[in-house]
């Protein structure tokens, strides 16, 4: 019995070492059959999600580009605001893309190029001399040669976001730089270019520093292994997410080249945050930290950028310059280390500032009137998906130089309206539209007089009355309606009543509640006679100006009853803007306009935005009104203007006064430009202001900033300059007393008047125009 318990006990542990080796190698194989399963669950899954990955890219919205050519009025200041913005460097001598140098008004620029919708812009070095806010020459750096047209890159003004609120800027593999690599790969990721995804040399070395330490002091996640987690892992530590991150990275390294790694890497890493918005990528986060591109950067900005992966929010260093400094530094010495950079040059390197960009980042709120506009208008055309994810790049007309200008001439005007008066104190408002006189291009739009307000857009949704704004119409109307009615027809400024056709009575009164008589149409409107006009607009009744309203562009419902003839009709500046417009443009409707095309990710266009022109005023029309609209400057209610222009630029415009001085309006032209501006209160109380002493100082000083160009008084063939006499009714000579020069239509000429004696007063022919 003995023998046999002997036997059982040498047995048993055998027997049970063997279930147990049996259990073990089956466990091992079902737990090596489900890891491989596992693998290639992931392995299929990263594939397919790598492979159809696909990141949303907001709409880009630039500005016009500046083109530059000899004889452009072009202050020296003005294109040094423009280089700023533009991101462009200032050095002692221009030597690569987004750098200039700047002697007074001499000027070496390297452009960077740009591919616009009508093609691709190359990048050139040139020589631009200025003199005198004049650009005197324009030629090539190395050959010397004439340059017709220097067209610099567009600011990036705006984008139309994704509902994720991430941003980036794609970089392609090709356009990184080597330096860029080296820093890259120097501090993240040192074997990047031999491992397989996972670095078993370095999860090594950092064991090893780490047990050294005591504590963790490095990691060893590859770029892969981080490139997994951003793009599949969420952000929580434990040992099941580091196994999955493992395992992820070696599935991307096994089915994708070491380039197409670290480029989705480059554009997918988070470097910040910008109010609601997520910075990705390096592309974005060069020009989000440092107004340039990437390739544009030195050593120690790339550095930075590199140092902020390990924390965007630690080392932001808007919030924490120090901090980042001193990371920044650490990186360098890193470089340092490896022999990127040599010691003297680690110390110079470290020795320089963060180099961060100046002021608001040029995808913010500076220009959120205009890409208000810009916003509405695309989504009339366009699905809210495609601006938001589809990387459309929309070409706009705003010109940064102008909108500086408007912006600046509310900033100083409409404060100094305030003075004096406690009860205006911030109360004041205004509006600004600046547009092209010949195309009808909005260069520039003020929304309030707190720049980059995001808040009420008063050029496009203050409906306020334009009060005398509407007389040049009404002038307009009589010169296509009445074949003798010209500038020097006789118009009665007498008191009188009008009853409508409901028998209300209706007695309308001058300004300055004089009378004056017998004056001719010409001095009418420049004096701006409510009474003349009144007179002058029964003649043509109500339904002639309406009619000739909504020919010109007016789109909003226009009344039916006599204080029409005086301005009783809501329009907001961009409404005013669109009816001016047309007489700038020699009698042709052009819609206003912001966008000039539309492309896609990949440059193709998509729409273009040409102009739509439609002759809507015969030539002579348009010309004879321009013709009053100048003499309301030269002797007028804008004569104010005479003192801040020269007697070589003739401008046309005309003042507007709502009742009880509520608006204050002035609409100006010159041969360029055409300017909108309102001022008034939001509340619609008085402002204490008529358009001569308000509105018209903020269309002076944006206009004397702009740099425009004189009124065309060149008349069409269908009219000619005659001496007629005082009332318009007979042709004259320019002896006889009394004879005035003026423009008039030929197909409309007046009979000839008697010869009369030298210093005689001509003898008016009666009967040709009933009073």
């Amino acid at each position: 019995m003995k023998a046999k318990d002997q036997r059982k006990e040498f047995w048993l542990p055998r027997i049970w070492g063997r279930k147990l080796g049996f259990i073990a190698r089956h466990v091992f194989i079902w737990c090596a059959l489900g890891l491989v399963a596992y693998w290639a669950w992931i392995d299929h899954n990263v594939v397919r999600a790598f492979d159809s990955r696909h990141w949303d890219l907001p709409s880009r919205i630039y500005s016009a580009p500046l083109e530059i050519y000899q004889d452009l009025r072009l202050s020296s200041d003005d294109f040094a605001e423009y280089l700023r913005q533009s991101g462009y460097r200032r050095v002692s001598e221009e030597s690569s893309y987004g750098q200039y140098s700047r002697r007074n008004g001499d000027y070496r620029i390297h452009s960077r190029g740009f591919t616009f919708a009508d093609g691709a812009e190359a990048s050139r070095s040139a020589r631009i001399l200025l003199k005198g806010s004049v650009v005197q020459s324009v030629e090539d750096s190395n050959s010397g040669e004439p340059i017709g047209v220097l067209r610099l890159e567009p600011l990036e003004i705006g984008r139309v976001h994704s509902d994720l609120f991430e941003d980036r800027v794609l970089l392609a593999r090709e356009n990184l730089s080597q330096t860029f690599v080296k820093i890259l790969m120097a501090i993240e990721d040192r074997r990047f270019l031999s491992h397989i995804g996972v670095d078993w040399l370095g999860i090594l070395r950092a064991a090893s520093a780490n047990l050294r330490h005591g504590r963790i002091t490095q990691g060893a996640s590859t770029l892969t292994q981080q490139l997994a987690k951003n793009l599949y892992l969420t952000r929580q530590r434990t040992l099941w997410r580091k196994i999955n991150e493992a395992m992820m990275a070696l599935s991307l390294e096994r089915h994708y080249s070491k380039d197409e790694i670290l480029e989705t890497y480059v554009n997918e890493v988070f470097l910040g945050q910008d109010g609601n918005r997520a910075i990705h990528g390096f592309g974005l986060a060069a020009e989000y930290y440092f107004g340039r591109p990437l390739t544009e950067l030195s050593i120690p900005e790339v550095s930075l950028l590199v140092g902020m992966i390990r924390g965007p929010s630690r080392y932001n260093p808007f919030r924490f310059p120090e901090r980042a400094t001193a990371r920044r530094n650490v990186v360098l010495q890193a470089l340092s280390n490896v022999g990127v950079v040599n010691a003297p040059q680690f110390r110079a390197l470290a020795a320089t500032p963060l180099g961060l960009r100046q002021g608001e980042w040029r995808t913010g709120g500076r220009y959120a009137a205009f890409l208000d506009l810009v916003r509405r208008q695309l989504k009339r055309d366009y699905q809210e998906s495609d601006l938001r994810t589809a990387g459309l790049k929309v070409f706009t007309t705003l010109e940064p130089i102008a909108q500086s200008a408007a912006e600046a001439a509310v900033q100083k005007i409409v404060p100094t309206l305030e003075v004096g008066r406690p009860k205006l104190k911030g109360a004041l408002q205004a509006a600004v539209i600046v547009t092209d006189a010949s195309t009808a291009d909005i260069k520039a739009l003020v929304g309030s007089r707190t720049a980059n307000s995001q808040g009420f857009n008063r050029a496009l949704d203050a409906k306020r009355q334009i009060g005398s704004l509407i007389k040049p119409f009404i002038y307009l109307t009589a010169l296509e309606r009445l074949p003798a009615f010209n500038v020097l027809s006789r118009l009665e400024d007498e008191p009188r009543t009008w009853h409508g056709d409901n028998g209300k009575a209706w007695t309308p009164k001058n300004y300055d509640g004089r009378y004056h008589g017998e004056v001719s149409a010409e001095d009418a409107l420049a004096r701006s006679l409510n009474l003349a006009t009144v007179d002058l607009g029964y003649r043509l009744g109500t339904n002639a100006l309406r009619e000739s309203l909504r020919r010109l562009g007016a789109s909003v419902d226009i009344p039916n009853y006599p204080a029409l003839f005086l301005g009783a009709v809501d329009m907001s500046p961009y409404d005013v803007a669109q009816l001016y417009q047309v007489v700038a443009a020699d009698g042709f409707r052009i819609p206003l306009r912001a966008i000039n095309a539309v492309v896609d990710s990949h440059n193709q266009p998509i729409k273009r935005y040409g102009l739509r022109v439609e002759r809507v005023i015969d030539a002579s029309s348009a010309f004879l009104t321009r013709y009053l609209l100048t003499r309301v400057v030269e002797r007028g209610t804008a004569r104010a203007l005479i003192r801040d222009f020269p007697d070589s630029l003739p401008l046309a415009g005309k003042t507007g006064t709502s009742n009880d001085a509520r608006d204050s309006w002035f609409v100006g032209f010159s041969g360029s430009d055409l300017a909108t501006v309102w001022i008034g209160r939001d509340d619609n109380q008085s402002a204490g202001l008529t358009g001569a002493t308000g509105a018209l100082r903020v269309w002076s000083q944006t206009m004397k900033r702009l740099g425009t160009t004189p009124v065309s008084l060149v008349p069409p063939a269908d009219v000619a300059w005659h001496w007629l006499t005082a009332d318009g009714n007979a042709m004259t000579t320019s002896g006889c007393f009394g004879a005035i020069r003026v423009p008039v239509n030929v197909n409309f000429l007046p009979p000839v008047a008697p010869p009369c004696v030298p210093g005689a007063r001509a003898t008016p022919q009666p009967g040709l125009y009933v009073h």
